[in-house]
């Protein structure tokens, strides 16, 4: 193997397969990203920690084809450092790869290409147009509620389910003590061709980098669902992601439906207050209080290790007064992921969930069950 290729471009691609190759692993063909070229198409670089897999493809010159893998953070190290702006990888005889860009001149150990997994095939699968930017807003609505426990497996990703409206979709997290559900309608498509699955975070992660970072113009990627993927399809890059097994709890019981105290405020102002006094709350528990009265919110923070804050919260408030207390990282990451400039918080009383929506988009729903006074 051996192919010329911008340094630049190098560059970007394995910076993208960092988040999946992992540094540490019993397979250390797993550390590696895996180099295959093709006269037609250029440079295909894949890595995967085998729940997760993601291939790039890049134009370059293709000297010789072939196929190599080395460690995907060595090579990264290495290209970064490289004058430009081409670099010359070239496959060694002794499994080595030779690195050559200007007066620089490198080589790392390589493993046989024939280690390498194969990555989850298309073959079979039928895909979906979807339209990128809300798919993407969706799981940035949320992802962070997905459980990082590893004991509660089947909480560590996004329920995606598929509505009845065939345009529809709802997504759903939870940690167990708060939970996020969007719904959105694409437009067109038909959605109801998949079964509801619950996507890793994992995965989810990466797939956010590669749409943020995607630079390609495209509008839509390509969705298919098999019994034990998700396949991502873009324009010059592919994302697989093994569906996490277990079943998802039924998140309409959680969501409240009756509440007899409501309080509407300014998001902006709701989550400043929020973060000025989050700044003395406890580090294991980041407990904040709320009271309502006479049109006003007061949050405050009393920390015997620190001191104490608080901060008054303009609202429009109907119901009894109440006193209440939450995980303020809980609250602030519900209003940041909330998109409308006014929010409504529904209340029941200091030990039921609660609900937190936009005050003129309810398609978002964030809900927090209160912390003990």
């Amino acid at each position: 193997m051996e192919i010329r290729i911008s340094a630049n471009e190098l560059s970007r691609a394995l910076t993208m397969l960092q988040g999946v190759a992992q540094r540490k692993n019993s397979k250390p063909i797993l550390s590696n990203v895996l180099l295959e070229t093709d006269k037609n198409d250029g440079v295909f670089l894949s890595s995967t920690d085998l729940d997760v897999a993601v291939r790039i493809r890049k134009n370059c010159e293709v000297v010789i084809e072939g196929a190599n893998t080395v460690s995907a953070r060595s090579l990264l190290d290495i290209v970064k450092m490289l004058p430009g702006p081409e670099v010359t990888l070239r496959s060694l005889e002794n499994l080595h790869l030779a690195i050559k860009s200007g007066r620089t001149n490198a080589r790392l150990v390589a493993l046989s290409a024939l280690e390498f997994p194969i990555l989850p095939s298309v073959e079979g699968i039928t895909f979906l147009d979807v339209n990128r930017e809300l798919f993407l807003s969706m799981v940035q609505k949320t992802l962070y509620s997905a459980s990082n426990d590893d004991n509660r497996y089947n909480l560590t990703g996004v329920f995606f389910e598929p509505q009845e409206e065939p345009s529809h979709v709802v997504m759903v997290s939870t940690d167990g003590h708060r939970l996020s559900r969007v719904k959105e309608n694409f437009g067109s498509g038909d959605f109801t061709q998949f079964e509801p699955v619950t996507l890793p975070r994992k995965g989810l992660t990466e797939l956010v980098k590669l749409l943020d970072s995607s630079d390609d113009g495209e509008t839509k990627f390509r969705l298919g669902i098999s019994e034990q993927h998700a396949i991502f399809l873009m324009k010059d890059t592919y994302l697989s992601m093994r569906l996490i097994e277990g079943k998802f709890p039924d998140y309409n019981q959680v969501i409240p439906r009756l509440a007899d105290k409501i309080m509407r405020a300014s998001r902006h102002d709701f989550l400043l207050g929020l973060k000025r006094v989050s700044v003395l709350a406890s580090e294991k528990s980041h407990s904040i209080r709320m009271k309502t009265t006479s049109g006003e919110l007061i949050v405050s923070c009393v920390n015997p290790e620190a001191g104490e804050v608080t901060d008054d919260v303009p609202v429009e408030y109907s119901g009894p007064d109440i006193e209440i207390a939450f995980n303020a990282r809980y609250i602030i990451d519900a209003l940041s992921s909330i998109s409308d400039n006014n929010i409504m918080v529904k209340f029941t009383d200091p030990l039921s969930p609660t609900l937190i929506t936009g005050m003129n988009d309810d398609s978002h729903q964030c809900v927090i069950m209160p912390m003990r006074l």
